[in-house]
């Protein structure tokens, strides 16, 4: 065998020596050489056969992609193959043009020796794009047209070769994708999306950088007409001569001040060693020279090959250079120049943030930990030149309140010129500027739009006094690579539903052009919330095309998101730290397998995925990759059929009374069916599932409706179920796009398959989010707290996201044993890894049921928080947590952080008896005001009186929303803008409601005198 591979390795370097077209492929796939050979060979005497090879060329060189970026790939679909990899980013439209000519050409009226001769053509473009991607190397590359016998001896030892193909693709097939950091990734992605653009001709690129230009406004000057600097507000000199003999290829001139200086370099050029060259001539420019210069050296520097364009300004501290999509405008060097002039201490924007910000605390203190974190890790990571960042916050953290934060002071310390908002959907733009509008400033009180103008960006571009803009990712498609514009409620639905629902979701990646009405140079700063990956993916070209920070916020950060920014992670906040914090529920899992339609189903529980099975949180988003094309099956998701489905609605409706034993009245039925969402198919199949429903629990059409958002009445249904005790179970098909706040829900029944882990996550995340027991009481009439979502699965979508502890019998006298056996065994010094977190859920469940009392009591007894002890519980099991202390002090380390978690449960007997004792008191028990509330509550009341005699009168209406306002302020002691949209406001339409219930104008004055008052 070792002697036959001998032999193969020899062939191969004849072949290649052959092969002037291909062989240049040799060191990174021969296979690739063998078929691009065996195209090039038969093309004009076996031109079926070229076909073939063509074919086989474009597989190869596809899996060879997936194996080098580490996208997996499906097997035996080419089709499927390339989707996933322009969804990674990895193909441009040109590049998955010729893959997909390969794969199915249409050729028309061509004979086969014409298809042959395309698809030959075809082969090379790859075969020179797969080296540049891999070399850099961008040196013009022609097909070398061979003779009749150069095509004869090159057939002959492709021949040779072909004997053995079928071993040689199974072995290179049995090649694992590789298992790369994110920054290698992004590298390499980086380096196949230059490839794919054919290098300019010498003589073009100086055009080409004029063209660009004048795009952006600016003046290009002609031969003799030097001195009319004066001309435009920015000028291009071409060609001017410079001190010591130089001459630049063209300088930037501002108000007839010399500011900056461009370079234009042969294709192929370091742009990197050019900068220097240019930072050189910056410098000789300003020597004698005969227009008026504004700073020496000059700070504004540009190289160029005609497509790539390297910029520094030499103005920031430590400057490092950037690829920008364009040249900046006249204007906004002018306004660079301004600021500048005016803090020569912090010239730059990147200065500002490190100067200002670090010192600045003024309105930290309102923000939970988490959003402080994130807001701080956001603030270092401008500060010190990062370009991209990422940010992970659970769903329910306040992840929207802490990007509007960020904006906040980004605009007023750091001074930016605008921020830029990117929102997955027209809903959340609606959200993200009703809550930007609403932001109330901690330097004064005032509101950000009356010092900072908020506007949708819309088809006609910025508004010229606008600080704020936010967009959905269709609204940018449509200006910058002109797409259609959304008309058909498209931008209602989430890309995270778009994708699920299509067996091969449209794949072609964005080409952007430049945007008169949007400049690249429109935003100082940009921050995406929580977009479907392809935005990172096949649309990065939208993100690419600012000269800006990207700022990403994700609950679910997937290897296209990881990759897109570069790892950098810059603060973590999951739905872990959610659950021990309080700001999110557990959940538990039931499965409803039916195997005969005829016989009783049943819910029983999931198994967990164990702590020792849990992987790392980064190893677990880098594998939340392309799922729907490597995992998903084809064809449309499955669904509980029509002769299942009367038996997993009874098993559910069965298992209602066990999955919620706290809820139960004598006699054993549920008083009130918890908030349910149900997950469809597609219309007729939640329609069908509705019918199911009401039939099972002999309920009427108020108790369970379909709600479809591309519906006129979504909105309303959706304020409805959310605030009403009536309506208990909504029927969905694409859940991602309904509202954020859907606090109330309970129980989720999953009918149809879900294809995705990110996609799952964020059904969890929707239902996982915590709620007070005054709303939910309001909604769901006697119920206590909601302690878990409880989801119930019937087509085995769980599989994506095992849970790490699936505890089931958290309440009554169950729960209460369970917790009494593992305080023992941490008494006694017995309980595991996986028992310590069982233990940490069962504690993080009773946080919601706790009175003030209780918290103190626990807080004594600990020496900590009942959330903190949680916290402490899940991060001595954490692998993310203990491999800093592992590598530190190895096992030692990690059984020590355990046992420090566990001291305070395990030597405080007192503390025990008071954690048994909240399952043994009555309900209504953990809820009871305390004396200092009541005095609150009085406090209040009577301040509100005053605040209606002095500031009436109102009409009974108006008078409804002051009340329940003071109702939230003598509960929560505060009273944020945001709650308008929360229960009870949201049954009168949440802010809209409020706006027309006062006039637009005196609400906003009533709500800030009304806060004062009641403070």
């Amino acid at each position: 065998m070792a002697q036959e591979s001998s032999e193969l390795e020899s062939r191969f370097p004849d072949l290649a020596l052959a092969s002037a077209n291909f062989g240049f492929l040799l060191p990174y796939e021969p296979l690739l050489v063998l078929h691009g050979a065996a195209c090039e060979a038969r093309a004009s005497t076996a031109p079926a056969d070229s076909v073939a090879a063509a074919r086989q060329f474009g597989e190869v060189l596809a899996v060879k992609l997936g194996q080098l970026t580490g996208v997996r790939l499906p097997v035996g679909d080419q089709s499927a193959r390339l989707q996933t990899l322009a969804r990674a980013g990895v193909l441009t439209a040109q590049v998955l043009a010729a893959f997909k000519d390969l794969h199915g050409f249409d050729a028309g009226e061509l004979d086969e020796e014409e298809t042959a001769a395309h698809l030959l053509d075809c082969c090379f473009t790859l075969a020179v794009w797969f080296f540049r991607a891999l070399t850099g190397d961008a040196e013009p590359m022609a097909f070398v047209h061979a003779e009749a016998s150069d095509l004869s001896v090159l057939a002959q030892r492709v021949a040779v070769l072909e004997a053995d193909l079928p071993r040689l693709r199974r072995e290179f097939d049995r090649v694992a994708p590789a298992s790369l950091p994110a920054a290698e990734r992004e590298q390499l992605i980086v380096s196949a999306r230059d490839a794919s653009y054919e290098p300019l001709r010498e003589a073009d690129i100086a055009s080409e950088v004029q063209r660009r230009l004048a795009k952006a406004g600016w003046d290009v000057l002609g031969a003799g007409e030097e001195d009319e600097l004066n001309r435009s507000l920015g000028c291009v000199l071409v060609g001017p001569r410079l001190a010591g003999g130089h001459r630049a290829d063209m300088l930037l001139t501002v108000g007839g001040q010399v500011v900056g200086i461009i370079e234009c370099k042969r294709d192929g050029t370091d742009l990197t060693d050019a900068m220097e060259q240019a930072g050189a001539l910056a410098e000789a420019a300003t020597g004698s020279s005969p227009w008026p210069v504004w700073r020496s050296p000059l700070p504004y520097r540009y190289v160029s090959d005609g497509r790539r364009l390297l910029f520094c300004d030499a103005n920031e501290p430590e400057p490092h250079s950037r690829l920008v999509s364009g040249f900046h405008q006249p204007r906004t060097l002018a306004r660079w120049q301004r600021e500048a002039e005016a803090d020569s201490t912090a010239p730059t924007y990147r200065a500002r943030q490190a100067a200002y910000l670090p010192g600045e605390d003024e309105g930290l203190e309102q923000l939970r930990i988490a959003q402080h974190g994130a807001v701080r890790a956001i603030e270092q990571a401008l500060a010190t030149g990062q370009r991209r960042a990422l940010v992970q916050m659970a769903t329910g953290s306040g992840r929207s309140f802490t990007g509007v934060f960020t904006a906040y002071r980004q605009l007023r310390y750091a001074r930016a010129g605008r921020v830029l908002f990117v929102a997955d959907r027209k809903l959340a733009v609606q959200q993200l500027i009703a809550q930007l509008r609403q932001f109330s400033m901690p330097d004064g009180g005032r509101r950000l739009d009356d010092v900072y103008h908020v506007q949708e960006l819309t088809a006609d571009g910025l508004a010229p006094a606008a600080s704020v803009a936010v967009a959905t990712v269709h609204r940018l498609s449509a200006m910058l690579a002109s797409t259609p514009a959304p008309e058909d409620g498209s931008d209602r639905v989430s890309a995270y539903e778009t994708a699920e629902r299509q067996a091969h979701p449209d794949a072609t990646p964005l080409d952007v052009t430049y945007c008169e009405a949007l400049p690249p140079d429109s935003f100082d700063l940009v921050i995406v919330d929580d977009c479907h990956r392809a935005l990172y993916g096949q649309w990065r070209a939208l993100l690419e095309y600012f000269d800006a920070p990207v700022i990403g916020f994700s609950a679910t950060p997937t290897a296209t998101v990881l990759g897109f920014f570069k790892g950098n992670l810059v603060d973590s906040y999951t739905y872990e730290h959610a659950v021990a914090d309080g700001v999110a529920v557990d959940y538990s899992v039931y499965e409803i397998q039916v195997a005969d339609y005829r016989q009783p189903a049943f819910a029983t529980p999931l198994d967990a995925v164990g702590v020792k099975a849990r992987r790392s949180r980064r190893a677990r988003y880098e594998d939340l990759d392309e799922e729907l094309a490597s995992t998903g099956p084809q064809g449309p998701a499955r669904a509980v059929t029509s002769e299942h489905l009367a038996a997993v609605v009874t098993a559910f409706r069965d298992a209602l009374p066990n999955l919620f034993p706290d809820r139960t009245q004598q006699g054993g039925a549920l008083a009130v069916v918890p908030k349910t969402v149900v997950f469809a198919q597609d219309g007729p199949h939640a329609d069908e599932v509705v019918e199911r429903i009401r039939g099972a629990f002999g309920a009427g059409d108020t108790f369970c409706r379909r709600i479809a958002h591309r519906d006129a009445h979504a909105v309303h249904l959706l304020r409805e179920f959310r605030t009403t005790p009536q309506f208990r179970i909504a029927v969905v098909t694409d859940l991602i796009s309904g509202f954020s706040d859907m606090r109330a829900i309970e129980c989720l029944l999953i009918l149809r398959e879900v294809r995705s882990t990110a996609y799952y996550e964020q059904l969890l995340a929707l239902g996982t989010q915590t709620i007070t027991s005054t709303e939910l009481r309001a909604v769901t009439p006697g119920a206590v707290a909601k302690t878990q979502l409880v989801v119930v699965d019937a087509v085995g979508a769980s599989r994506h996201l095992r849970p790490l502890v699936n505890v089931t019998d958290a309440s009554g006298q169950a729960g209460r044993a369970a917790l009494e056996r593992l305080l023992n065994r941490a008494t006694d010094g017995l309980v595991t890894q996986q028992e310590t977190a069982e233990l940490a859920i069962r504690l993080a469940r009773l946080t919601p049921t706790l009175s003030d009392a209780d918290g103190a009591e626990i807080r004594k007894l600990a020496g900590q928080p009942l959330q903190e002890l949680v916290t402490r519980l899940l991060n001595s099991v954490d692998s993310d947590h203990l491999a800093p202390l592992r590598q530190a002090g190895g096992k030692r380390a990690v059984e020590d952080e355990r046992r420090a978690a566990l001291f305070p449960l395990a030597e405080t007997p007192e503390l025990q008896e008071a954690l048994l004792d909240l399952y043994d008191r009555p309900a209504p028990s953990r809820v009871t005001a305390s004396g200092s509330r009541r005095r609150q509550e009085q406090t209040v009341r009577r301040r509100l009186a005053a605040f209606t005699q002095q500031a009436g009168p109102f009409t009974s209406a108006q008078l409804w929303w002051i009340e329940k306002i003071g109702d939230v302020v003598a509960a929560e002691t505060r009273f944020a803008p945001s709650y308008l949209d929360s229960i009870p406001f949201s049954a009168r339409g949440g802010t809209d409601g409020f706006l027309d219930a006062f006039g637009p104008d005196a609400a906003i004055d009533l709500l800030d005198e009304l806060r004062r008052a009641l403070a």
